[in-house]
């Protein structure tokens, strides 16, 4: 048997080189051990006080500059005193990737245990003794004899040939007790400084191979009225006046080629030697990256008049690389700096979006004046086509109705199925299962422990009951959160087309950002698809279901008007409902298949009932305040809805087009379905609208 030092690590310990040959992925939790062979005695950062060490163990003893660790803690007096080759015993701390480079960081679960180099006796003496005083966090969990032990073998088995000598230890450390906070906002730099800046890649890097360097624009998007406008530059170029091209029909340059910097005097351009150069050109550092700059010069380029930055080669430590991208996911550690640098980004985007916003406004009010000087004459009368839509349907709608209700009485059984009405508890016999098995087979719904409700006793007035005194009052509530099971068929779906059914989403590099200013409310204006997002590489979209569809009473079959509703389906019920997960349907057509497939074993042929129908406009509620999927619509055949946000009098006029010979009749089966009444509230104002949605029913494949 081998003794302490010579073989593994104590169990549950890896070697420092896995992690320098980065086998272990940024983020994982490891213990280690090592003898620390270079320091920077801990200093205040934004919100925390911070040290580094550098260690090695025997598997990276001929490594001159060992591994980094990173320490953070909310007191000085948190992080041990460290001296010349003493050994540390750390348990649960996180890899990270810093530049090119694996090291170590420290997190709230992280123990760190000291030896001191001077009192480690030689073996078979264990270390215990040599361990110094720790603050209370630090002392669980305790350490095992074995481990004492095992540090008197390693640290006297450790080749220190390659470490530095202790003068150059205290030197640096010394050194690193003088060193100020270099860390600037771009604002404040000045010429013939050095500063440390957190900033944004606003154009793609450019490798000079000739004479061996890179030079990149950045931006932290604050304003020094020393640096180049580069918008009057680029409207130069443009001719139009159109930096961003929102008003221009020719196609964008691709991401990769793009100038996304904020307008202003508020980027820099960084020219970088060797061997930061490289750094440039990894996956890691692209447009649209935040990276972390060490020691630039700031001084004035060859024009004399704008300022740049110059970042060159460590003459003490020459392989030190002072470029460090920024891992914008790990929420837990990032750099106050950073979330506020986020801020003004966010901040500037929402101001952009409203400058394009006026401007389009102001595009679209000329437009309208210019239609209103045409003049009208009387060979060309003005005629009202939404009038004569509403005359026609009146005409057409007995007659739809009719076939309509024969086709609902062909597709369910004869023997009248009874619900109970007013929502009372459910008889011995358990309705539910005859319902079921009159309905849709393919079709399933969760069962809730609920009697079946008809949606016209869902659509009833919902009330509260307040105690004033020795009685008790109705008072009206716009809303009652609370589930149904009803007996229902499909008759209508929104939007018009199954393409639509799915709709994008931006996931943006400061979407957790908490600012309480935007918590309120989501503004119009972060969801405005000119605002030329998508043209920002930083900008992912994920696809999610978003469709509603209009279910109608199949428990009443002698009711001539049975009573409707529209109920929404988002991503999760959408999910639930059809098996699949969303994705833009309009490039997908095997995905649109499968959903038209599915959504079939539904609706039956509802898509060719639609097709049919003479009528440009889609079922509507008629009341304007309800015309929302989801929300309340009253009984009948002539429910119409209309597009998001819209009202009857902003539909463009469409011509009516001339009536087909032949009708579609609907052919479909009912089925069980569990529906949730809740409220959305609108706006600023204390409103509420009832909304209901599908919930917890599947589509059985046949």
């Amino acid at each position: 048997m081998s003794s302490p030092g010579e073989g593994d690590l104590p169990k549950g310990f890896i070697p420092l080189r896995e992690i320098l040959d980065q086998k272990y992925e940024p983020g994982r939790i490891v213990n280690i051990m090592g003898s620390v062979i270079d320091c920077q005695v801990p200093f205040k950062t934004s919100k925390d006080f911070k040290a580094t060490w550098s260690l090695i163990d025997r598997s990276i003893e001929d490594e001159p500059y060992g591994i980094k660790l990173n320490i953070f803690r909310p007191r000085e007096a948190d992080i041990p005193e460290i001296n010349y080759q003493d050994v540390v015993v750390l348990r649960k701390v996180k890899v990270q990737r810093y530049g090119a480079n694996q090291s170590l960081i420290t997190n709230h679960e992280t123990s760190i245990r000291v030896y001191e180099s001077s009192k480690i006796p030689k073996p078979p003496k264990n270390a215990h003794l040599a361990l110094r005083s720790c603050p209370k966090r630090d002392e669980r969990p305790e350490l095992a004899p074995e481990i004492h032990l095992f540090v008197s073998a390693f640290y006297h088995k450790l080749d220190k040939s390659n470490a530095p000598l202790e003068d150059v230890f205290r030197e640096a450390a010394q050194r690193s007790s003088n060193i100020r906070d270099k860390f600037s906002l771009l604002q404040d730099v000045q010429a013939e400084k050095f500063y440390d800046l957190i900033v944004r890649v606003v154009r793609r890097p450019h490798l000079d191979t000739y004479n061996q360097l890179s030079t990149v624009y950045v931006s932290d998007y604050t304003e020094n009225e020393a640096f180049h406008d580069h918008v009057l530059e680029n409207l130069a170029q443009n001719e139009g006046g159109d930096e961003w091209g929102y008003t221009s029909s020719t196609q964008p340059e691709p991401p990769s080629e793009k100038w996304i910097a904020p307008e202003g005097k508020k980027s820099i351009q960084i020219t970088c030697w060797e061997p930061h150069s490289r750094v440039l050109q990894d996956d890691d550092v692209k447009l649209g990256s935040w990276i972390k700059l060490k020691n630039v010069q700031i001084k004035y380029g060859r024009d004399f008049k704008h300022l740049e930055g110059f970042l060159r080669e460590d003459q003490k430590y020459p392989d030190k690389i002072n470029i460090h991208p920024l891992n914008l996911e790990d929420r837990e550690n990032m750099d106050d700096r950073l979330k506020e640098a986020l801020r003004r980004v966010k901040a500037s985007d929402k101001e952009k979006r409203k400058v394009i916003k006026d401007i389009k406004s102001a595009q679209l009010a000329g437009q309208k004046r210019k239609a209103s000087e045409v003049q009208v004459t009387e060979e060309q009368p003005v005629t009202n086509s939404k009038q004569r839509r509403r005359e026609s349907r009146a005409l057409k709608q007995k007659e739809k109705e009719e076939e309509a209700q024969k086709a609902r009485q062909s597709s369910v059984a004869a023997a009248p199925i009874a619900l109970n009405t007013n929502n009372e508890p459910p008889p011995k016999q358990n309705p539910n299962q005859d319902l079921i098995r009159a309905g849709n087979p393919h079709v399933m719904c969760e069962q809730i422990k609920v009697a079946p409700t008809t949606i016209k006793t869902m659509l009833q007035p919902s009330y509260m009951h307040v105690k004033i005194g020795e009685g008790t009052v109705k008072v009206p509530v716009p809303f009652v959160n609370q589930k149904y099971l009803s007996f229902v068929r499909v008759v209508d779906f929104f939007p018009s087309s199954p393409e639509d059914f799915a709709v994008s989403r931006k996931i943006t590099q400061y979407q957790d950002l908490s600012d309480s200013d935007d918590s309120d409310q989501s503004s119009s204006l972060d969801e405005d698809e000119s605002s030329g997002g998508d043209n920002d590489p930083t900008v992912k979209r994920v696809w999610e279901w978003r469709f509603a569809l209009l279910l109608e009473d199949a428990s009443e079959e002698e009711d001539s008007s049975p009573a409707q509703v529209w109920t929404v389906i988002d991503n999760n019920s959408g999910q639930c409902l059809t098996n699949l997960d969303a994705d833009d349907l309009r490039n997908n057509t095997e995905r649109l298949v499968q959903l038209r497939d599915t959504m079939r074993i539904l609706w039956g042929n509802l898509e060719d009932v639609k097709k049919s129908r003479t009528q440009t406009s889609i079922q509507r509620p008629v009341s304007r305040g309800s015309s929302r999927p989801g929300s309340r619509s009253g009984g009948g055949n002539n429910l119409k809805m209309p597009a998001l946000d819209s009202d009857e009098e902003d539909q463009p006029d469409v011509q009516e087009k001339s009536e087909p010979k032949e009708t579609v009749a609907l052919v479909n089966k009912p089925f069980m379905c569990c529906i949730k009444q809740y409220g959305v509230k609108m706006g600023r104002k204390d409103q509420w609208m009832r909304v209901f949605a599908m919930d917890g029913v599947c589509i059985k494949n046949r």
